[in-house]
């Protein structure tokens, strides 16, 4: 049976965890910030398939992103609710003697 320290050590390892979670999520969508979304955003630069195919792509990989983003919002929240059960358990702890 886990002690008390050992049970709260894990809790404090899951929160410590799903912080870390909470930041990269947070910080996907600025990976495609100032990039082209849409045809007229390439106009400028350029034009034809190979335009089309960047703005294709670049679409599917921000949906990808997006979906990871909300992907570790979810694993940060089932840690912080593991983490939560932890710390009930440890109270239910007895003390040593």
């Amino acid at each position: 049976m886990p002690t008390k320290d050992q049970l709260l050590r894990e809790a404090a390892e899951k929160e410590s965890l799903a912080a870390a979670f909470m930041r990269y999520a947070r910080a996907l969508p600025q990976a495609f910030e100032g990039l082209p979304a849409g045809p007229g955003d390439c106009a400028p630069f350029w034009t034809g398939p190979a335009a089309e195919r960047f703005l294709t792509q670049a679409l599917r990989s921000r949906r990808e992103v997006a979906e990871l983003a909300e992907a570790c919002l979810a694993t940060a929240e089932n840690l912080r609710r593991r983490a939560g059960r932890l710390r009930e358990e440890a109270a239910r702890v007895p003390d040593p003697a």
